[in-house]
């Protein structure tokens, strides 16, 4: 349990794995990247609409499909970085102790929502995948992107389970 801890805690001591910089490296430059390609497409699109009528063919999917993996793609950034919307009205009543145990709670309460939310996405993805489900315009598979939601929800919901485990002692 202990090692977990210097997991999520992000201590590399004795070679351990730093969760936040391989988030980063990963998921992060997906979203940078997918980002990036949102912005192309959306350049491309209207340049060639008002200057040569001549709109992108399916931009409308392709921004669809890609913000739905930016979305995705940052959830577990999000988590790691403790940057999802929180309302701490007890906070001004309670001790730092029951802030402690709320806090606690508040994670594994996370954990299992986002479990079942990549359980139910992973079911749904399979779906896609078993009838060949595609976008109308472009025949994009939507498999590929539902795998990538549950994928990142279920990295969100270990996230949040050790936040659940081992809550944070100092409040951000």
């Amino acid at each position: 349990m202990e090692r977990l801890r210097q997991i999520y805690r992000g201590g590399s001591a004795g070679g351990e794995l730093d969760i936040g910089p391989l988030l980063q490296n990963t998921l992060g430059l997906s979203a940078a990247l997918i980002l990036f390609s949102l912005i192309l497409i959306t350049c491309v699109d209207v340049v060639g609409r008002y200057f040569f009528s001549a709109p992108l063919k399916g931009a409308f999917e392709l921004t669809e499909v890609l913000l739905a993996a930016l979305v995705f793609t940052a959830l577990p950034l999000t988590t790691e970085r403790k940057e999802h919307v929180e309302v701490d009205l007890l906070d001004l009543f309670l001790g730092d102790r029951a802030s402690r145990y709320l806090s606690a709670f508040a994670g594994l309460f996370s954990a299992s929502l986002l479990a079942t939310l990549a359980w139910r996405l992973a079911s749904h993805a399979m779906s896609a995948a078993e009838d060949g489900a595609v976008t109308n315009a472009l025949y994009i598979p939507l498999a590929p992107f539902g795998f990538l939601a549950a994928f990142s929800c279920l990295v969100s919901a270990f996230i949040a389970f050790l936040r659940g485990v081992q809550p944070p002692s100092d409040k951000k």
